[in-house]
């Protein structure tokens, strides 16, 4: 996963140095892009690896463009343990041309072409990145296994178009530089929908004590409301308008090892915020 190094504060300086306010020059053609809300322009996700089932529950896109402008891009990744329950999910607002710029910069990555996967070998426990554009009405899909990790790639050509990869991550992974403007209106995504996923705790556990300890907030049972999925004992539960508010409410500051009460009973619980053009559980 690239860090955005627009939401340090670095790039913004860089910016505003280098005569922030224009947004570079006009790709040589124009691309036809969606424009609604929840159709999705330009989506980088990195995942997979040897991690935990419960671990790929909650992965999102470290990058999500769509139609009206809205990017939502991975914060800083707090450091502390436990960690906040919270992912930190920023979102921001891109003009027609700054997404014409962006996909421009994506077609010369080689992201237009057909679907295509650039692996490296002798590399293990890593991650494949997948990068998915929609232009024309079509979706192309990338993937790329160790992104990044070149010394496994002896095809020149192979390299070339990894090289290529690459170097459109730090491009979209830098975007005050790459469009040439201060970022300065990066606030939380607000996302109106979220997954929970819930599942019981051993309450003979020795460390519970050490835990922060809060009541379920919804009237739902988390042992049978949602849906079931494939990591041992937990459940999915989507949440929205009223029900999202109140657990927020609550989460905002909880973390990743709070104990949830709901009768007897005590949960953990993980959370991953749905995308614009998401919606459900994921498949089981």
């Amino acid at each position: 996963m690239r860090r955005f190094v627009l939401l340090l504060g670095i790039s913004v300086l860089v910016a505003a140095c280098t005569g922030a306010g224009a947004s570079g020059s006009a790709p040589a053609r124009t691309y036809n892009v969606a424009t609604g809300s929840d159709q999705l322009v330009l989506q980088i996700a990195t995942g997979g690896g040897l991690v935990p089932v419960e671990y790929t529950l909650t992965q999102t896109p470290w990058f999500a463009l769509y139609g009206d402008g809205l990017a939502v891009i991975q914060g800083p990744v707090d450091a502390s343990y436990p960690g906040p329950l919270l992912p930190n999910l920023r979102q921001l607002r891109l003009t027609p041309a700054e997404i014409q710029k962006i996909v421009a910069a994506a077609d010369q990555a080689g992201l237009l072409g057909p679907d295509a996967r650039f692996d490296a070998t002798g590399i293990f426990d890593a991650g494949t990145t997948t990068f998915t554009t929609t232009v024309d009405g079509k979706t192309h899909k990338i993937d790329a296994y160790a992104l990044g990790y070149e010394g496994g790639v002896g095809d020149a050509t192979l390299a070339e178009a990894r090289k290529k990869l690459t170097g459109f991550e730090d491009e979209v992974g830098d975007l005050a530089v790459f469009l040439n403007r201060v970022i300065s209106d990066a606030g939380d995504y607000d996302a109106a929908a979220m997954r929970l996923f819930a599942g019981p705790i051993d309450t003979s556990e020795q460390n519970d004590q050490t835990r922060q300890v809060v009541a379920w907030p919804l009237s739902t049972d988390p042992s049978s409301a949602g849906e079931p999925m494939k990591a041992p004992n937990t459940r999915c539960i989507v949440v929205t308008g009223p029900d999202l508010a109140t657990f927020l409410a609550i989460a905002k500051t909880a973390n990743t090892l709070t104990l949830w009460t709901y009768g007897t009973s005590r949960y953990s619980v993980r959370v991953r915020p749905l995308y614009p053009d998401e919606s459900g559980c994921p498949a089981s």
